[in-house]
This record gives structure tokens, C-alpha cells and sequence, in this order.
């Protein structure tokens, strides 16, 4: 209320803060609808109210201030210089106040402010990107960052509170600085030219990667390390073919004829080669991925909202067969 905002120590409009303090702001509001109208008629209905409600509360307004805001002529409502002075800083108030309300609505909404992502490349090359897109169509105000890197890289990020909200591949939730919550296990999937003699197959074993050129992942790639733990519980061998650090990558290469290779479902899937088809793989090579949010660190709606985007798409993503 503007009595309560005159009352606090930072400045106040010149007029106002001449007034006396028990001004109604229910006079305030009328007197402001009868400059913006220009008729205590149409102020009446803005404010569903009385004409002679109107009247009487501009009655007393200029009672209180000691001072003769309008003039009649007829059925004329002349604002004098006082009243256009006081209007002047009454709006600015009201103004104010309704850009406070829209602010607050936004907040409520989640549509302004700013969210900022990282992610390891898997998901920010496949799902992470699905998932701003989706988020950004409904708050277009929404300053949006996607920073990718190695999972160990988004660690370092959310304990340094750089970022609000990281992705990924880890299958422990701890980390200094960090609260990790994890997401559904996902099983690797196999990616071979489509005119290979595997592809008519509907679904794959370890065994039958023996002696095929095998495009890797690189070293410290946790899906590499699972892989290769399978194919020795199985005694299989690949051969060496190729190594990228990227499964978009990795792919592109199958595509090339360079072997055959094995990703995450989320890469796979979009892949936009057209000569590449992937296949489930038993026993299941698996990726563990968790969500990293900055500990101590009060949650927005915004990131709220956001992780509920990831979770709806990561389920329909798992779930896709």
C-alpha cells in the first residue's frame, strides 16, 4: 500500500511525501481512475463501484489534501495543475506496482530469468538439446546455457556453482559440493551397417561381436570399460578398428564401413545416417547416468521444471523400443 511504501527510508515522490499518512488508497485508486477516464462515470464502473461513491471518495481526498484537484463545467471534469502533479506521481507508483505483479506472475511461471545447464556429451548432444528446445518454445524470455563436457568437467562446475542443474554418467552419488540423484539405467545398444549379415537379426549377444572390427570409445569412456568386461566374461575378441571420443562420431564411422561400434540408446536413435541400423545387446552393457545440482544451493522453479522436462523425455526415450 502506498502509505506503507512512504513509510520506509528510502526516497519518496516529492508530493507524496508531503501527505499525510493516513491518505486511503482507495482514494488514491479513484482519483487515479478519474484522471485516466476523464469521467467519474467510467471510474465508477473500472472500479465497480457507485458514481456517487466516486464523487464522495474525491470529495474527501480533496478535503484531506487541503487542495482543489478538479473543476466542474457542465458535465466537464477539469484536473487543475495540483491534480496533474499529483497524478504525475501516483501513476509512477501504480506503474510500479504492476510491474512488480507482472514480475511476480513470470516468476510464478517460470518464464524470464536464467538457467544454466552442463552436461557430458552424450546427453547434451541428444536429449539435452530435445529437452531446451521443448523448454524454451513456452518461456521464450528464458536465457537458457548449455555448457558440454566430460562428466567430470560438469562436477567441477556445479561444486563452484557455476551452473544450476548438470547431467552426468556416474553410477556413485558422491561427489564434494555436489547432491547427485540418479536416473534410470540405460542399456547400451549396437550400431552396424544395415546391409551387414548381424543387422537381420533382431536383437544381438556379445558373442556375436567376435572377430568383427569394433569401433571404440576412448579409454576412460565408463561404456567402453563395461563393454570390454563383457566381451572377456564371454572370451570374445574384436578387432581394433577405430577410436573416437564421441558416439555421434563412433557412428558416423559405421556408416563409413569401418566396423560396427556400441553407444547409448540417445545417440543411436538419432542418428541421422541412413545407412546404419542398431540392435539390443545381451548381456546388457549398461549407462548410469545422474542428475548434479550445486548442494547448498536454493533450487528455482525454473530448474524444477526443467528436470521434469528431462525425466518425461528419458522415460519415453528408455521406453522406446
Amino acid at each position: 500500500m502506498l502509505a506503507a511504501v512512504c513509510d520506509v527510508d528510502y526516497p519518496c515522490p516529492n508530493v507524496l511525501r508531503q501527505l499525510p499518512m493516513q491518505l486511503n488508497p482507495r482514494q488514491l485508486e479513484a482519483f487515479r481512475s478519474v484522471m485516466v477516464s476523464g469521467s467519474m462515470t467510467v471510474a465508477a464502473e473500472l472500479l465497480k463501484i457507485s458514481q456517487p461513491a466516486v464523487s464522495a471518495l474525491i470529495r474527501d481526498l480533496e478535503k484531506r489534501l487541503e487542495v482543489r484537484l478538479f473543476r466542474r463545467e457542465g458535465n466537464r471534469l477539469i484536473p487543475g495543475a495540483e491534480a496533474q502533479r499529483l497524478f504525475r506521481e501516483v501513476d509512477r507508483f501504480y506503474q510500479g506496482m504492476e510491474q512488480i505483479e507482472r514480475v511476480a506472475m513470470d516468476l510464478k511461471s517460470a518464464r524470464v530469468g536464467t538457467l544454466r545447464v552442463a552436461s557430458m556429451h552424450t546427453l547434451g548432444l541428444s536429449l539435452l538439446s530435445e529437452g531446451i528446445r521443448e523448454f524454451s518454445l513456452s518461456r521464450p524470455d528464458l536465457d537458457i546455457s548449455l555448457d558440454v563436457r566430460n562428466s567430470l568437467g560438469v562436477l567441477e562446475l556445479a561444486a563452484a556453482h557455476q551452473i544450476d542443474v548438470g547431467f552426468v554418467q556416474m553410477s556413485g552419488n558422491e561427489y564434494p559440493g555436489v547432491d547427485v540423484s540418479p536416473l534410470p539405467s540405460v542399456a547400451a545398444v549396437c550400431v552396424l551397417p544395415r546391409g551387414h549379415a548381424l543387422a537381420r537379426k533382431k536383437s544381438l549377444k556379445i558373442t556375436d561381436l567376435q572377430d568383427e572390427p569394433l569401433i571404440s570409445l576412448s579409454r576412460n569412456s565408463p561404456v567402453r570399460m563395461r563393454l570390454e568386461m563383457e566381451l572377456e566374461a564371454a572370451g570374445v575378441t574384436c578387432k581394433r578398428s577405430v577410436v573416437t571420443s564421441l558416439g555421434h562420431v563412433a557412428c558416423s564411422l559405421v556408416a563409413g564401413g569401418l566396423g560396427l561400434t556400441v553407444v547409448d540408446p540417445f545417440t543411436a536413435r538419432r542418428v541421422r545416417e541412413p545407412g546404419v541400423v542398431w540392435r539390443p545387446l545381451s548381456p546388457a552393457v549398461e549407462f548410469h547416468f545422474s542428475i548434479a545440482l550445486p548442494s547448498h544451493q536454493p533450487r528455482s522453479k525454473v530448474v524444477d521444471d526443467f528436470i521434469k522436462v528431462v525425466k518425461a523425455l528419458f522415460k519415453a526415450n528408455v521406453a522406446m523400443p
